[in-house]
């Protein structure tokens, strides 16, 4: 044998080595039972949702609205929307609700709800599903400000609705837990 046949051979380890776990390997199979937990319980309290008054009002805002959807008996048609349909309708009815409605060009120019591309696409589909509607500025015919269509309008009563139904029921339910904790 050459010199370099032999310094290869030397620089692998023997058989037994080959098996045993080192300091730098990870163990595989089942852990010992001394070692902690793969997770600490501080860091599991941290998982668990908040207990605070807005994220509870959230919450049960969202079962508010799953609830009316189910009692509806069809699928809702808010549901069929993307969230950033919801947000592309909701920005256009609060300018359309203040006085001031966007514009096509002004809405596709909402870069922090995608490309101007992605935002035309966007607003014709809310179009064609009646959730938008077109509305020509007098004077020039050719500016086009985009209102809420019927659908559009729908979708804002009903969720203006749950907010003022879920308000009630959390009254409700912190005068019960007054009454609770006082009797």
């Amino acid at each position: 044998m050459n010199e370099n046949n032999t310094n290869k051979d030397a620089a692998l380890p023997d058989e037994t080595a080959i098996g045993t776990p080192t300091a730098s390997a990870p163990r595989r199979g089942r852990p010992p039972k001394n070692t902690k937990p793969a997770v600490e319980p501080e860091t599991i309290a941290r998982l668990l949702p908040p207990n605070t008054p807005n994220f509870n009002a959230y919450i049960r805002f969202l079962g508010a609205a799953a609830a009316a959807a189910e009692k509806k008996g069809r699928q809702d048609q808010a549901a069929m929307l993307d969230p950033n349909e919801k947000a592309l309708l909701e920005i256009v009815a609060l300018r359309w609700a203040h006085g001031a409605p966007m514009t096509v060009r002004q809405a596709i120019a909402l870069a922090e709800l995608g490309s101007p591309a992605t935002l035309h696409k966007r607003l014709m589909r809310l179009r064609k599903r009646k959730y938008l509607q077109l509305q020509s500025v007098i004077g020039d015919k050719r500016v086009k400000q985009l209102v809420p269509g019927p659908l559009g309008l729908q979708y804002i009563e009903d969720n203006g609705r749950m907010i003022l139904s879920s308000r009630q029921a959390i009254k409700r339910a912190d005068k019960a837990s007054e009454e609770s904790a006082q009797g």
